[in-house]
């Protein structure tokens, strides 16, 4: 009986350290980056690539950093959604973490004028007009 005693207070300590120390776990988070500008070509031609940059900061430390983009075709418009996300690490490098350098290339398979817009945390967009023309 002491035996089984002594073993359920075992598995009672493991069990409440485990649950201590998930607590304690550093919590990922993700959200939608403020796109400051963006750098793009005026016009194009058809089946060349379009270079879309992007300009802003995407977080205050070193804990935070580009996730993914979701990117949507519709008709002429090309909405583009950047996300980041922050580590949730409690210890994070003092530096500013920035789009700068970070870029899109975008392929268009017919003439016509294309709208790209940014979709910003507030849903609001950045728009860009594109001029796509047929090779000369």
């Amino acid at each position: 009986m002491k035996t089984q005693i002594r073993i359920f207070n075992v598995l009672l300590l493991l069990l409440l350290s485990l649950s201590l120390f998930n607590c304690n776990k550093d919590t990922e988070t993700q959200f939608v980056i403020q796109v400051d500008s963006i750098r793009v070509a005026d016009t194009v031609v058809v089946d060349a690539n379009l270079r879309i940059d992007f300009f802003g900061t995407i977080g205050p430390n070193g804990c935070y950093s580009f996730s993914h983009d979701e990117t949507d075709f519709v008709q002429t418009t090309i909405s583009i959604k950047l996300w980041g996300k922050n580590s949730g690490e409690s210890d994070c490098p003092d530096v500013v973490v920035k789009l700068d350098g970070l870029y899109m290339d975008v392929n268009f398979n017919s003439s016509g004028t294309y709208t790209i817009q940014i979709v910003q945390p507030d849903n609001t967009k950045l728009l860009k007009t594109v001029i796509v023309t047929d090779p000369v």
